[in-house]
């Protein structure tokens, strides 16, 4: 038992199981603890870095806090030879000094006491889930000397698997198929009671209207039937008329005046 126990509790306790199929990424999580009063340092290093992707690899936990690593299976074929090797994982765990310091280079300095927590990786394939996981995909021992720090590899998003049944998605779309059908006879039915509405009030505005009139023809009889009639103005009379009708004997006794004056002059002359 090593002596990182004492200072960081780890969960899962010994070993990383990912469940295929491995078509696609596999996550799993692991959980670091800190059981001290004082700041602890880890790193996480693994046997096959370009197989794993590590976040986070390095860092700080606080006194008495915990750290979730999330640890993600590459996408890779079972069947093939090459990816039989043995895959292991190793944390490392030290008291942060009190001092600044670099966490990267912290691991090199001779003068700490890292503590290391060895976990094994167990692969488990479908056909293979009820026996037994073979022996090239279990480790129990770890040395040091083929440990190698992870990569910065980019993660890949854990695989989601979809449960829900083809019957199960036919059955929402129907559900909202008439949800939809009830939404659109409610409007049709809405915009028919306004047509009526508007064609009541359409009808009224025209009672109205030949009620106007009406009363406007009966005030019009009411006072023909008083006796009132409109007055008529007086006739004009022309002035040429009136000085023609004055005028016309005086002018006959002019010319009545010059014919016996003629008829005198002829006569004595």
């Amino acid at each position: 038992m090593s002596k990182a126990e004492a200072i960081l509790k780890i969960e899962p306790e010994n070993e990383l199981r990912f469940r295929g199929p491995f078509k696609e990424p596999v996550s799993v999580v692991m959980k670091l603890s800190n059981n001290v009063e004082k700041k602890v340092c880890f790193k996480v290093k693994t046997t096959a870095p370009k197989r794993y992707c590590v976040k986070p690899t390095t860092g700080v936990i606080g006194a008495k806090e915990t750290v979730t690593i999330l640890v993600t299976l590459q996408p890779f074929d079972p069947n093939d030879p090459n990816e039989k090797g043995k895959h292991k994982f190793q944390v490392l765990s030290v008291l942060a000094p009190e001092a600044d310091f670099n966490i990267e280079t912290l691991w090199k300095e001779s003068n700490l006491e890292i503590n290391d927590w060895k976990l094994k990786c167990v692969l488990e394939i479908p056909d293979e889930v009820s026996t037994t996981a073979a022996p090239a995909t279990t480790v129990t021992t770890l040395t040091s000397s083929v440990v190698a720090p992870v990569t910065s590899a980019p993660p890949a998003a854990p695989s989601i698997k979809m449960d829900e049944k083809p019957s199960k998605d036919v059955s929402i779309q129907k559900e909202r198929v008439s949800s939809l059908e009830l939404e659109l006879r409610k409007a049709s039915d809405e915009i028919a009671q306004l047509r009526e509405e508007l064609s009541a009030m359409s009808n009224e505005n025209m009672q109205l209207k030949e009620e106007g009139l009406r009363l406007r023809r009966s005030n019009v009889s009411g006072t023909d039937s008083a006796g009132f009639k409109p007055e008529m103005p007086p006739p004009i009379l022309h002035q040429s008329d009136s000085v023609a009708t004055l005028s016309s004997p005086n002018i006959l006794y002019i010319v009545a005046a010059l014919l016996l004056g003629i008829i005198i002059a002829k006569l004595f002359f």
